[in-house]
C-alpha cells in the first residue's frame, strides 16, 4: 500500500496543490483579520473571534472545493490516453489503488488543515488579538473537520474516477459547494446527508452568533454511516467496471 501511495504521489501537480493551500490560508486569514478590525463594534476583537471569521469561509466553501480539486487531479493521469488500462493491469488488487487514491487524498486534506490552522496563528499575532487562542475548540475543530471530510472525499474521489474530463469534475465540485450558503442554515439532522456541508457544521463554533443548528449524536452518526457507503461505493465502482 505505501508504494501504491508513493506511485500516486508521483503523478500528482505539486506545485498546483501547494498554490492552491497557500491561497485558501492568506485569503482566509487575511479575511479573518480585516474583519477582525472592521468589524471590532458588533463584535468583540479575541482570538476566538478571528477564529469565527476565518473558518467561515473555510469550512463553507474552500475545503469541500479542495476535496474535489485534489481528487480530480488525482485521477487526471489515468484519464489520458488509455491510463486506466494501464493502472488496472498491474498486479495488485484494484481495491487498493481505490484506497491508495483515497488515503493520498486524505493525507492532502490533512495538510490543508495544518495549513490553514498556522495561519490563522500568524494573522492572530500579527493582530495582536486580546486574550487566548481557544485551544479545545481549535483542536476539535481542526481534527474534527479533517474526519468529516472523509465522506466527501470519498465520494468527489468517485466521481473523479467515473467523470473523464477535468472541467468538468471542476464544475460539479462548485455545483456541490456553492449551495452551501443555503444548505448550512438547515439543522444538522438534515443538511448533513449532503457530506458537502459537514465541515462546517463541525467546524464553525457554536458559540458563533451565525452558528448552524448542530446535534452532535446525530452529524456524527451520519458522517460514519455516509463514510462507509461512499467509500465502500467507491471501491466497487474500481473494482467490477470494464476497464479494458
Amino acid at each position: 500500500m505505501r508504494m501504491l501511495i508513493r506511485t500516486e504521489g508521483m503523478k500528482l501537480q505539486w506545485r498546483v496543490i501547494g498554490l492552491l493551500i497557500v491561497l485558501d490560508t492568506l485569503i482566509n486569514s487575511a479575511m479573518g483579520a480585516m474583519q477582525l478590525q472592521s468589524l471590532k463594534d458588533f463584535f468583540s476583537p479575541s482570538w476566538s473571534t478571528l477564529y469565527i471569521h476565518s473558518v467561515n469561509l473555510h469550512s463553507m466553501f474552500f475545503y469541500p472545493l479542495y476535496s474535489g480539486i485534489v481528487a480530480s487531479l488525482l485521477c487526471v493521469y489515468e484519464h489520458r490516453d488509455g491510463g486506466w488500462k494501464i493502472t488496472m493491469s498491474l498486479p495488485v488488487p484494484r481495491g487498493k489503488i481505490f484506497m491508495a487514491k483515497f488515503m493520498l487524498l486524505l493525507g492532502i486534506l490533512g495538510m490543508v488543515q495544518i495549513v490553514f490552522m498556522l495561519g490563522y496563528f500568524s494573522a492572530g499575532y500579527f493582530v495582536k488579538a486580546p486574550g487566548e487562542p481557544p485551544w479545545d475548540t481549535l483542536l476539535y475543530s481542526g481534527i474534527g473537520g479533517w474526519i468529516s471530510v472523509f465522506p466527501l472525499a470519498a465520494l468527489q474521489l468517485m466521481v473523479a474516477i467515473r467523470v473523464r474530463n477535468f472541467g468538468a469534475a471542476l464544475a460539479m465540485s462548485l455545483g456541490y459547494v456553492v449551495p452551501n450558503i443555503v444548505l448550512t442554515g438547515f439543522h444538522s439532522a438534515i443538511g448533513a446527508w449532503l457530506p458537502f456541508t459537514i465541515p462546517y457544521y463541525v467546524m464553525m463554533p457554536q458559540d458563533a452568533i451565525y452558528a448552524p443548528r448542530v446535534e452532535l449524536y446525530s452529524l456524527w452518526t451520519i458522517v460514519l454511516l455516509t463514510g462507509i457507503v461512499y467509500l465502500l461505493s467507491g471501491k466497487r465502482v474500481v473494482e467490477k467496471r470494464d476497464w479494458l
